[in-house]
């Protein structure tokens, strides 16, 4: 770029003048390349670089992640401390129905001896010959207990 071309032609001045005018155009010329040059490279590094609140932000996502990893083992242990219990009781009713169900006979003999006995009418008089607890302990009564 010519200085003729920024600065216009001019006649009027004296030559020296003029070569100082072009040299000074000229070095500021050089110099806002040099800037331009400078900022290029400039925007180069800082797209190249994370910035530092990049950098924080990474940071506390890093802390937020192990609080996270944390609270996801507890709540991992205590999710297999209710299965392991879930367990303890589904066994002890699996226990409970088998002993139900291998005395169910005798509970329900049981049952139906008691309700006989409730439904036995009371001794006429006090002191009768024939009480309930006798009359169930003589033998050949078919509601006596073995």
């Amino acid at each position: 770029m010519s200085v003729e071309r920024i600065v216009g032609p001019s006649s009027s001045r004296p030559a020296s003048e003029k070569e100082a005018l072009k040299d000074s155009v000229e070095e500021l010329i050089m110099v806002v390349r040099t800037l331009v040059d400078v900022f290029e490279k400039a925007k180069d590094e800082i797209k190249a670089e994370p910035t530092q609140q990049v950098l924080m932000k990474l940071d506390e996502l890093t802390i937020y992640n192990k609080q996270l990893i944390e609270q996801n083992r507890e709540i991992l242990q205590q999710t297999g401390k209710a299965l392991q219990q879930n367990k303890d009781m589904a066994h002890s009713l699996l226990t409970l129905l088998d002993l139900h169900r291998e005395h169910l006979p005798e509970i329900a003999k049981h049952t139906r001896l008691s309700s006989e006995i409730r439904r036995m009418p009371p001794p006429a008089f006090p002191g009768a010959p024939f009480s309930r607890t006798r009359h169930l302990r003589q033998p050949g009564n078919p509601l006596q207990q073995p």
